[in-house]
């Protein structure tokens, strides 16, 4: 912004440079620099020599039917005013060309800003009722928001001139207070000084006397009054064109919105944060503003922030980290140091305050570590509520495009949301990209109540419209590496709607009438042959074979009364249970089912059948019965998993068998065998499954149950 309208002059002037054409009054000399212009004002150029001496350097100007020419080795140059065309060449020995010189002018660009009239040589008198020539201008950028036109305009380039030593010039500034003013630039080729000055109706006085030196300066406007600069010589000269840049930062405009900005914040939403940093903001403090400004910067949980701070003068900074819950905590770094915000921070703010003094003021804040997936900061750990899922959890689409974020042993968990938008639902599956570490786990969830209907370990599945929970957990090892980061990567392509068959059914019953009376009547006969069987029972009232003794049902009510008492008893007896599970697995199964209830969960295939009870409704014990079918199970292991909450462990087996964190080896099952396990289990999980694998015919084999047990009720 300093010097903006003279560096596109001094730009068309550098483009103008070329080859020198071969034009001078004499053979060794030509044509370094020449221009033409149209202006109305003031006018100065100066050619300045970058070596130690240009030889035959001489400035040649025409205006008006007249030329003017001043000749030196080391600095050429020509002042006055101009109303028409004028133009100009520089002209040296051929030896010089235009790298060796630095040009330099002050031109009219704007009528408006001009000094067409000669201005004041002083401040008017206290109560003095005249029409002033003013300066009206304000700053378009704040905050964030300057566009590039807005750069080159963002204040006012005023060009004058003092004719001579006794000439003055004072021009009124227009303003209130709380604006910052700032004088960026002064130029001109003898040495002025800027004087600002206050005036009311009862008095005026001289503020301050600004030189070239001293800029650029932040100065107030006044609380009553009018706020007047005046250019005055400060040496002995002559002609003096002049130009000064001033610019007003108005208070009342500065916030988003409008408005001065407050401290504390009150302006709605933060400020956006985008990528890996936010943008840098901007501001300025006026003296009298005791209470100060403040910057809201929209953040995220678990990130580590570095603050970039610029200030004109002493700034006082504090630093307050807002949670999603509406409290807050101030940060004690300040501006020096990292730090890192909590697992609810959404948004972080700057109060900014000086001690009685103008200062312009820029932030900005960059992350030293990415974000999950497009998120500011991290993944929440935990899945929502329902009905509460807030910004706190992206929304994934189908089809959407690679999402990266990191675990380590610090963060083990990330949840995403996904939405389906299908009527009848999609198909879903995680896509991994490359090697991509982590553990996966699709949910679809109740769209009434919240809960986890289903879940597969990121494999295809059938999900229904609505919104609903990826879960991706730390693995071992995973972020442990120097080259390891941690970092998974996924997508969720589109895999095309769920289309349920829609099959019209015409009823042909009636022409295979015969067909079905005659198929009746077989599928009779069966029945008949029992009936003869079981003629003694049924006609004659003698006991089934399969009917359980009264003698069995007691023993097995024994049975499950000494199992219960000794697996949640805190002095276990080993060689009690061994022996009570032993005698369980002796038992007709159907005779156990029917003896301890409904299991909780239940799993039935071709090939095992999987029963688990809840011991206590008060304890974390668990019974499992397992019943293998024709063919044997090796290196059989049963495995306990939390898809929701806290991770599950078992703490203790019985019978004593070899464990390790979720997992029960049970080594090999043999065919037609019946098994039973009690587990202890440690951890607060909100749902629990199992999972049984082994061997079957020399190929693994898994036996999965299909619904998850809610541990805080025990209903699946």
């Amino acid at each position: 912004m300093v010097h903006a309208r003279a560096g596109l002059f001094l730009l068309l002037v550098i483009v103008s440079v070329g080859t020198p054409e071969a034009f001078a009054e004499d053979e060794n000399r030509v044509v370094v620099l020449s221009d033409e212009f149209e202006t109305d004002g003031p006018v100065w150029i100066s050619v300045s020599c970058l070596q130690i001496s240009c030889p035959g350097m001489e400035l040649v100007v025409w205006y008006d039917g007249s030329e003017h020419r001043h000749q030196d080795p080391h600095l050429v140059e020509w002042s006055g005013w101009v109303q028409g065309i004028f133009s100009w060449e520089v002209v040296a020995e051929d030896d010089i060309g235009g790298g060796d010189l630095l040009f330099d002018s002050i031109l009219s660009h704007m009528e408006e800003w001009t000094e067409h009239e000669d201005l004041p040589d002083i401040v008017p008198p206290p109560g003095s009722q005249d029409e002033y020539v003013s300066i009206n201008t304000s700053s378009p950028c704040r905050l964030h928001y300057c566009g590039a036109l807005d750069i080159i305009s963002e204040g006012v380039l005023f060009v004058g001139s003092l004719e001579n030593q006794s000439d003055k010039d004072a021009v009124m500034i227009v303003g209130d207070l709380g604006d910052v003013l700032l004088l960026n630039s002064h130029r001109g080729p003898n040495a002025t000084t800027i004087e600002i000055w206050h005036r009311s109706d009862e008095s005026k006085s001289l503020v301050d006397s600004i030189e070239v030196a001293h800029m650029p300066h932040y100065f107030e406007y006044p609380a009553q009054g009018e706020l007047w600069i005046r250019v005055v010589h400060s040496t002995e000269s002559g002609y003096s064109p002049y130009e000064f840049e001033i610019i007003r930062y108005d208070d009342d405009i500065e916030a988003p919105g409008g408005g001065e900005l407050s401290n504390p914040w009150t302006h709605g939403e933060p400020m956006p944060f985008q990528g890996e940093s936010s943008l840098i903001y901007h501001g300025h403090l006026a003296a009298s503003d005791s209470l100060g400004d403040s910057l809201l910067i929209e953040s995220g949980p678990k990130m580590q922030l570095e603050p970039f701070c610029t200030f004109t003068s002493p700034v006082n900074v504090s630093i307050t980290l807002h949670q999603i819950d509406g409290t807050s905590y101030t940060v004690e770094s300040g501006c020096e140091n990292v730090f890192e915000t909590s697992i609810q921070t959404i948004s972080v703010e700057f109060g900014l305050t000086t001690q009685g003094t103008n200062a312009a003021w820029a932030v900005m804040l960059r992350s030293l570590s990415p974000g999950d997936g497009s998120l500011i900061g991290d993944a929440p750990n935990m899945i929502w509520e329902h009905g509460s899922m807030d910004t706190r959890w992206q929304v994934l689409n189908l089809e959407a495009p690679v999402i990266t974020g990191t675990l380590d042993v610090s963060d083990t968990t990330d949840f995403y949301a996904f939405s389906v938008t299908e009527e009848n639902g999609s198909y879903v599956r995680v896509q991994r990209i490359g090697n991509s570490p982590g553990l996966f786990t699709l949910m679809t969830l109740d769209q009434e109540t919240g809960e986890v209907v289903n879940f597969t370990d990121g494999s295809m599945m059938i999900v229904p419209s609505g919104v609903h929970a990826l879960r991706i957990d730390w693995e071992q090892g995973m972020g442990q590496g120097e080259d390891d980061p941690g970092e998974y990567q996924f997508s969720l392509p589109y895999n095309g709607p769920y289309v349920p068959e829609e099959v019209e059914f015409v009823d042909l019953s009636h022409k295979a009438r015969g067909f079905y009376m005659l198929a009746g009547l077989l599928l009779l006969t069966p029945l008949a042959m029992v009936i003869w069987w079981n003629r003694d029972a049924i006609f004659r009232g003698a006991p089934l074979a399969a009917d359980i003794q009264e003698h069995e049902r007691r023993r097995l009510r024994n049975l499950r009364q000494r199992v219960s008492q000794a697996l949640i008893s805190r002095d276990v007896d080993q060689a009690e249970i061994e022996y009570s599970l032993r005698q369980l697995g002796d038992s007709p199964w159907s005779a156990v089912v029917d003896d301890w209830g409904e299991p909780i969960i239940m799993h039935l295939t071709e090939k095992v059948e999987i029963c688990v009870w809840r011991v206590a409704e008060s304890a974390s014990s668990l019974l499992i019965g397992i019943r293998i079918e024709s063919m044997p199970w090796e290196l059989a292991a049963i495995r306990v998993h939390a898809p929701e909450g806290s991770g599950v462990g078992i703490s203790s087996v019985s019978p004593n068998r070899m464990y390790q964190d979720d997992e029960v080896f049970l080594d090999t099952l043999p065919a037609g065998s019946k098994t039973f396990v009690g587990i202890e289990l440690e951890g607060s999980p909100t749902t629990i499954g199992f999972h049984l694998s082994g061997l079957v015919g020399g190929e693994p084999l898994a036996a999965v149950p299909n619904k998850a047990l809610d541990w805080g009720t025990g209903d699946d």
